[in-house]
Parts: C-alpha cells; sequence; structure tokens
C-alpha cells in the first residue's frame, strides 16, 4: 500500500559513497528500504575527488549533490548548509525534514533558519564524547552553553543507545527530545556462511590459508580504532598458533580533509602499523586489504572478529558480525552500549584494553571451535531478535512523517 504522503528528507553530511564513511554508509543502504515508506533522500555532501559526479542518482529515491569546497572542515560544513538552505527555501516546508550528524558554531544559523520557515529537523548521533574535566569552570561553562544551543535548533535528537542518550542529556539536550532507534543490522546480507565450503571458497578467493584459524579487524586504521593495541597482541596470538591469520579491512589512505598537521600524524600512525604488521614475530600473517563494500563476504570467511577500539557511539560492525554468526571480542571502549550488544560472555566477549587480554581472548576462541560456536550463534540469534532492520526502518520512517508535518 502506497503511504499517504511522500516525504523528502534532506541529509547534510561531510562524506557520502563513494566514500564509505559510517553513517552516511548506514543511510544509503536505509534509504531502498525507506522508499517503499514513501521517504526520498537528497545528499547534500563535498565532493572529494574530482572523478565524483557533482550529481548522482543512486537510485530512485536517492540523489546526490556534491559541492567542492575549500576552506578549514567547519567552514566546508557552513557551505553545505548553505547548499542545503538554497534548496530548502524554494520548497513548501511541508514535507522535508533535514537531517545531519553535524552541529556547531558554524552550522547552527543555517539550521536555525530551515527550523524558523517550518521544517523538521533531526540530528543523528554517532559517538559517545568525553567530559574535558581538565579544563577551568568558565571553559566548561562555555562549552555547555555552545553546545545547548547548537543542539536547540532540532525537533529530535536520534540516539542508537541508552548510552549516547545520557550523553547528549549531559550536553544541554531535553530528554524529551531524544528518541533511541538502534542502528539495524540487514539479516539478508549479513548472514552466516552456509557451510564449510562457502566459508573455504571465500578464502581462496583472497589467497587466504583454506584451513586454519583467521581473526577479522573492520573499520577505519585510524589511532581510535586500537589497531596499535591489536598489532601488539598479535604476536602472543602467533606463538600459541602459528597458522593463525589476522585480516585487516578497511581504509587505510582514505581521502579526508584533515589539516595537514592532523594528515601528516595520520600517515606516520599509519606508517608505525605498517612497520608493526611487518615485525618477524607476525610471521607474514598480517593482511591489509583496504576499504571493501563486501564486508559481510570477509565476515563469513573468518573464524573471530576483532574490536579493539578506544571511542564509539555503537559499533555496528558488531551487530553485523553477531548477525554473521561469528563470535566478537571487544575491548571495553567509551561508550559501549549497556543493552544492545547482550551479555558478555554470552553474545560477545568483553576484554580490558590491554594487548595481553586481548591476545588470551583471541586464541582462546580461535583454539577452541566449539565455544566460538556457540558465542557466535548466541550473537546470531540476538542479532535476529533485536537487531533487525525492519524495526529500524519503520521507526525511522515514521519519525520522518511525524517531523515533516509539524505545526
Amino acid at each position: 500500500m502506497k503511504p499517504a504522503a511522500d516525504v523528502e528528507v534532506s541529509l547534510v553530511f561531510r562524506h557520502f559513497y563513494p566514500i564509505l564513511a559510517g553513517a552516511a554508509e548506514r543511510f544509503r543502504r536505509y534509504s531502498l528500504p525507506l522508499a517503499a515508506h514513501g521517504i526520498r533522500y537528497e545528499v547534500f555532501t563535498l565532493r572529494e575527488e574530482e572523478a565524483h559526479e557533482q550529481s548522482e542518482r543512486l537510485h530512485e529515491t536517492l540523489n546526490v549533490r556534491r559541492f567542492s569546497v575549500q576552506g578549514k572542515p567547519w567552514v566546508r560544513d557552513a557551505a553545505l548548509f548553505q547548499q542545503a538552505w538554497q534548496h530548502l527555501s524554494q520548497r513548501q516546508p511541508k514535507g522535508h525534514v533535514l537531517q545531519t550528524s553535524l552541529a556547531h558554531d558554524l552550522s547552527w544559523p543555517w539550521l536555525r533558519r530551515i527550523r524558523q520557515r517550518g521544517m523538521g529537523c533531526v540530528y543523528v548521533g554517532t559517538m559517545v564524547g568525553r567530559p574535558e574535566s581538565g579544563l577551568p569552570a568558565w571553559r566548561r561553562w562555555a562549552q555547555s552553553v555552545k553546545s545547548w544551543r547548537n543542539y536547540q535548533p532540532f525537533h529530535r535528537v536520534v540516539v542508537s543507545t541508552t548510552v549516547m542518550a545520557r550523553w547528549f542529556q549531559s550536553q544541554g539536550v531535553n530528554p524529551k527530545r531524544i528518541e533511541v532507534i538502534p542502528n539495524g543490522v540487514d539479516l539478508q546480507r549479513f548472514r552466516p556462511a552456509r557451510d564449510v565450503a562457502e566459508k573455504q571458497a571465500l578464502r581462496e578467493r583472497w589467497g587466504l590459508p583454506v584451513k586454519g584459524p583467521v581473526a577479522l579487524f573492520a573499520g577505519s586504521i585510524v589511532p581510535r580504532k586500537g589497531i596499535d593495541l591489536l598489532l601488539q597482541a598479535w604476536p602472543i596470538v602467533k606463538q600459541k598458533l602459528p597458522e593463525a591469520q589476522l585480516v585487516l579491512v578497511g581504509g587505510f589512505d582514505r581521502p579526508t580533509f584533515m589539516t595537514r598537521e592532523r594528515m601528516a600524524e595520520l600517515s606516520r600512525f599509519q606508517e608505525e602499523m605498517r612497520t608493526l604488521a611487518m615485525q618477524p614475530e607476525c610471521g607474514g600473517s598480517v593482511h591489509f586489504v583496504g576499504e571493501s563494500s563486501e564486508v559481510e563476504l570477509w565476515l563469513r570467511a573468518s573464524d573471530v572478529f576483532v574490536f579493539p577500539t578506544e571511542q564509539e557511539g555503537m559499533g555496528n560492525v558488531v551487530l553485523e558480525a553477531m548477525a554473521s554468526a561469528i563470535p566478537s571480542v571487544i575491548t571495553n571502549f567509551h561508550g559501549l552500549p549497556e543493552q544492545e550488544f547482550g551479555k558478555p560472555g554470552q553474545e560477545f566477549v568483553l576484554v580490558p584494553r590491554n594487548s595481553e587480554s586481548l591476545a588470551q581472548s583471541l586464541t582462546e576462541l580461535l583454539s577452541s571451535p566449539d565455544q566460538a560456536t556457540a558465542i557466535g550463534w548466541n550473537g546470531h540469534s540476538w542479532a535476529q531478535r533485536e537487531l533487525g532492520l525492519d524495526l529500524t526502518i519503520q521507526r525511522y520512517a515514521e519519525l520522518y512523517r511525524r517531523l515533516a508535518f509539524v505545526p
């Protein structure tokens, strides 16, 4: 049945497809099922490479507008909101919603205009921040006032976990404006391998040993993700399991709009990670494979998923591993969901953030197929019960429709 009225949602993202940025990629995948609810997406994003088209229709209800903008990151953000305002100011407010994950001093004036015009505004949280307790009291007060102001234009702040909800309350967001919508998982895409033959065929495709334990990490190769901790732990695993292989799926030289200093810092980190991976103790067992749009296949080819991150909003890749019936070893990171992953020791394994604990848990699971299988299937059952994409899509569709016709 066709919905009573269509809704257009303008998404403002720094990065969007073909750049595989976490939240943006998630909403790109949401766009097709949301189309069945009468929701259309129009994306405003930065044009990161000349090869990227300025205007592109990815499918019937997903249009992308890319803009070449110079300057510091926040200045570029402001230019994106200005473009969104110019587009929306020519449209009737009813039936339109603006959504973003950017809220700061330069976005606030444009967001205020959009809201004053009568359009619904949604902020989607992607990270649990850290309190800056070392700052002087007056600085903390000034930041709290700015934070309160920058979130004021939004009718709703959507978060994926209860931990994130508490963080935004601490930033001055009224709890009545916070809505918890867990990140759904496509249970058709992320599924267990059908049998041993499917797993072996995938390993052959990528030149991995058909037999022997394989651990997988998926995410950007940046300091926050804890790659250094993982590569410090891996030689300990190799001592006990000489045949073990470690696969790292994620962007190593991903284009960004960082400052020159930040880019140099990241380049140094990445070079250090290459050096750690090539140390003799690793025995050539560490494989950097770059960004991939086939994470689901890498999960099916692996035995254990490892996520040594320091800080996250939710860590959607953990949910994808659970849906694939792969046991997950997670370090105790800032922002760890209290409910959404299930119970530690049952649906996943939680370890302290040190190389010895990480190595011990990886070794135990990689050398104990029965234990790994039990945890993997517990996680799969949890994902089937609690994390299906259908409920997430339904809740976003209802939210958009409410805000598209705000009084």
